[in-house]
């Protein structure tokens, strides 16, 4: 029998659902993205400088530096 069952049986209530996140794994705090997320997805960083350089050259950024 498992543990819901168990615990409906004897009329407990679930169990809370503990999210452990730990702030210090993140670079900055209001940030989402976390330094394993980083080691999880190594190429997040050139994407992300890409993507930078695709909206800069499409604002049209590179015509004001001459």
């Amino acid at each position: 029998m498992g543990e819901a069952k168990r615990r409906e049986k004897l009329g407990l209530p679930p169990r809370d659902k503990k999210i452990k996140l730990n702030k210090s794994d993140r670079y900055f705090s209001w940030l989402a993205i976390t330094k394993s997320s980083f080691k999880k997805y190594p190429y997040m960083g050139v994407v992300t400088m890409a993507l930078g350089a695709i909206i800069f050259l499409v604002s049209g950024g590179a015509n004001v530096i001459d």
